[in-house]
């Protein structure tokens, strides 16, 4: 078990097996070290991966260092760009060794979508990547909502060349939500390629494992792991913790947490 070189088989497995894997937005060594504990313990493939926004506060080293930790990682780990802005982003990421790509074409209408998808998924594919699009938009801090409409996920993944398919059937960004399940459900069934759900984080549990069961393959995690930091680091303050112990604190919260997820998709003894 190692680092993931071609996502496209794990996606196609969970896809098949009807288990969910968890792509946790990581930006620092202690959320990366707590999810793959996670992973190890639940003897679960897990999902690295970071939003530009991670990149920017931990590159240059960032990507190197998730690669080193998913090398030594016991379980397959896929790392994974997230809402990448382009064709350079994404090649950036690809030359660092990421293995699972997302280009974000979601407020672009669907003919340019498709074309600009198509050109990311030629370059991607070269590398033996895997390319996420997305067609409908997830709303919080990314704007406004658009449920996907199922014939457009039919053309798109049709005409597109992308491996898995973000969909928006109720989940939002840092947002409690319920899934308008009988849309995934019709997107399901004339996509037939592995689904995607974004604001992962809120999502009610019911609505969770029976997207799983419809071909959701990937479900994004960030503000759970996030807000387990900073509510570690609380705790560490009110008990005086030095900063070694705070950052052990810390990773103990994002690793419950994982953990958690993990169970909830039916990703654990999948490894």
């Amino acid at each position: 078990m190692t680092l993931v070189e071609d996502a496209r088989a794990l996606y196609a497995r969970a896809y098949e097996e009807h288990f969910a894997m968890p792509a946790f937005n990581v930006c620092n060594l202690e959320m990366a070290q707590g999810v793959l504990a996670a992973a190890e313990e639940e003897r679960a493939p897990v999902i690295l991966q970071t939003y530009p926004g991670d990149t920017a506060h931990g590159d240059p080293g960032l990507a190197p260092m998730l690669r080193a930790l998913g090398e030594r990682a016991g379980v397959p780990v896929i790392l994974h760009l997230d809402h990448g802005e382009g064709l350079e982003m994404v090649v950036e990421r690809l030359r660092l060794g990421y293995s699972s790509v997302m280009f974000d074409g979601g407020e672009l209408d669907l003919e340019e979508n498709i074309r600009l998808t198509g050109r990311v998924a030629e370059v991607a594919h070269a590398f033996g990547a895997s390319v996420e699009g997305e067609v409908g938009l997830f709303g919080g801090d990314h704007g406004s909502v658009a449920f996907t409409d199922p014939g457009e996920a039919e053309r798109f993944v049709a005409e597109s060349g992308a491996d898995t398919l973000a969909v928006s059937v109720g989940s939002e960004h840092h947002q409690k939500s319920r899934l308008d399940l009988a849309r995934l459900e019709a997107i399901a069934g004339r996509a037939r390629r592995p689904l995607v759900l974004h604001g992962g984080s809120g999502i009610h549990p019911d609505d969770v494992r029976q997207a799983v069961t419809l071909g959701v393959a990937k479900i994004n995690i960030g503000h759970a792991i996030s807000l387990a930091m900073t509510q570690g680091a609380g705790e560490a303050l009110e008990k005086g913790l030095d900063h070694y112990e705070m950052l052990d604190v810390m990773r103990e919260s994002v690793r419950a947490v994982a953990r958690d997820k993990l169970r909830l998709m039916s990703a654990s003894k999948r490894a």
